[in-house]
């Protein structure tokens, strides 16, 4: 839209006039009365990683992916999306310092200290 047409129309100055007047009484009840903000949460969530390390140590053996994905979603006690664990295990699985290790296909487990990963 050209800016002359914008500024010829009528509709648009009363909508301005109404944000404006909105703006003011916002202003002013902020004044008078203002808020506090929210606390920040006590407990901070733990990590899709963290969570699913903890499984993986508390199972003891390997595991299947979907059954990785399960009891994660169990200790966090709040649903985890499929593809954040997924990359949490296939991120951890590669290098020296990797922190799990693929048995087979689809399963995986806590990697024991000074093994090498496998290929």
């Amino acid at each position: 839209m050209e800016l002359n047409g914008a500024r010829s129309n009528p509709q648009a100055g009363v909508e301005l006039s109404r944000v404006g007047a909105l703006h003011d009484e916002l202003l002013h009840r902020a004044s008078v009365d203002p808020r506090e903000p929210r606390p920040a949460p006590a407990k901070a969530r733990p990590s899709v990683l963290e969570t699913v390390t903890l499984a993986l140590e508390r199972a003891g053996k390997p595991m299947r992916v979907g059954e990785i994905h399960a009891a994660a979603e169990q200790l966090a006690g709040e649903p985890l999306r499929w593809t954040s664990v997924k990359a949490a295990l296939a991120a951890c699985a590669d290098g020296s310092e990797a922190r799990f290790e693929q048995v087979r296909r689809g399963y995986y487990r806590i990697r024991a200290h000074g093994a090498r990963p496998p290929g």
